[in-house]
């Protein structure tokens, strides 16, 4: 019966579902709402989700109460009930004795059937739960492979030019880009600012051939990426997410994803490049050490640098960081932005940075505002005008110093 209500379950899930989603993007959100100005809109969406969630929790509280209430009045309320009477003519009956020990077991056997249609009433609605999870991710898996790019069998890349051209792309009804362009030629260092939500991890997801586009191209060497292979797109482009993942076996073998076929002299150098040796060599096993699950469990930053070792290794001509630096405590930030400088030689990069320290010797800055580029050049240049990057320089300046 806590259950029946199969539609009002479905809203009662998909409610939760949205507050859990605002929630996360929220607080990860946190950290770059002064320096960027995100207005208060993001909270509003938070808030607006907690409501309607008390809203429906509510109502399955009030759809839960007859149902409930009945089944206590019969495992609860019956028993006491029957006992008045019984008690009042136990010397009648006879043999009393015997009714007594019957009562005892009848009080036992309530208890335990109470306790196993609670378990059954749970189980049910973990089974519920469960399903309606299932079926999530079925349509996400469906909606995934109506929408992927059908890639084709080009290997070779005449050149590692980037090109957006008249681009359009939406998730759902949600515009993000439209009438897009934009250049990033061979060998040079970009970084994409602005403020949360404005298209920058779109325009790079984009780009590695995450999704589909409603119209326009993105050629990389002057071919549109469906051109190629989907494996000459993955050996081409090294990518460092903001939140590293990294699989349950040894360190050797995570960083080995990267390039099967490294030599044991080409991770030594990686590691050392992305300053991971100190912490790896304190390790029980060293570079065997397993990771993750039934192993030891790495820091932030530790695995990010792991991260970035891989993208070393791997040393693709295209290079995307997602804010690859930002779980790097400022006592390592130098000496990773040297292993960067290393890394980025002769290369195509896109960096995505809310640490501005980090982006002012990059060839271009470019500035986007409502999925639109509003500026671009070289920080000595944008910090000279009274830009909207300046504003923001100024404010992440201010941000370095406060304390929580």
């Amino acid at each position: 019966m806590f259950t029946s209500e199969s539609k009002f379950m479905d809203i009662y899930q998909d409610a939760l579902k949205v507050m859990s989603a605002q929630t996360v993007e929220y607080i990860r959100g946190i950290q770059i709402i002064k320096i960027f100005k995100t207005n208060v809109e993001s909270f509003k969406k938070l808030h607006n989700s907690i409501k309607d969630y008390s809203k429906y929790a509510y109502k399955y509280s009030k759809l839960c109460k007859l149902p409930f209430v009945l089944f206590q009045w019969i495992f609860y309320g019956s028993v006491a009930i029957l006992m008045i009477p019984i008690v009042l003519n136990l010397k009648r009956l006879d043999p009393y004795n015997e009714l007594i020990l019957n009562i005892i077991m009848f009080l036992f056997l309530s208890g335990l059937i109470l306790v196993s249609i609670m378990g059954i009433m749970y189980a049910g609605m973990y089974m519920y739960e469960a399903n309606y999870a299932v079926d999530n991710l079925e349509k996400i898996y469906k909606e995934m492979d109506e929408n992927k790019i059908r890639f084709g069998n080009d290997e070779v890349f005449k050149n590692y030019d980037i090109k957006f051209d008249h681009v359009d792309f939406s998730y759902g009804s949600k515009k993000v880009f439209e009438d897009f362009s934009v250049e990033f030629k061979q060998n040079k260092i970009y970084a994409l600012v602005g403020e949360s939500g404005c298209g920058k991890s779109t325009l790079v997801k984009l780009l590695s051939g995450f999704y589909n586009l409603d119209d326009g191209r993105i050629l990389i060497g002057e071919k549109p990426i469906e051109k190629y292979s989907k494996n000459a797109l993955s050996k081409n482009i090294a990518f460092v997410f903001q939140d590293s993942k990294l699989f349950n076996m040894s360190i050797y073998d995570n960083l080995k994803i990267a390039k099967e076929d490294a030599t044991d002299k080409e991770i030594k150098r990686a590691i050392k490049l992305s300053y991971c040796d100190k912490f790896i060599n304190n390790l029980p096993n060293g570079i065997n050490t397993i990771i993750g699950e039934k192993g030891v469990y790495l820091s932030g930053g530790e695995k990010q640098r792991i991260a970035i070792a891989r993208a070393i290794l791997k040393n693709s001509p295209i290079i995307i960081l997602d804010e690859a630096s930002s779980a790097i405590d400022s006592d390592n930030e130098y000496k990773i932005q040297r292993a960067f400088s290393e890394l980025m030689k002769n290369k195509t990069v896109i960096m995505i940075a809310h640490r501005l320290s980090s982006i002012k010797n990059v060839d271009e800055i470019i500035v986007l505002k409502d999925s639109k580029i509003i500026q671009r050049g070289n920080h000595k240049d944008l910090i000279k005008e009274n830009s909207q990057y300046k504003k923001q320089f100024e404010m992440y300046e201010k941000a370095n110093e406060w304390r929580l």
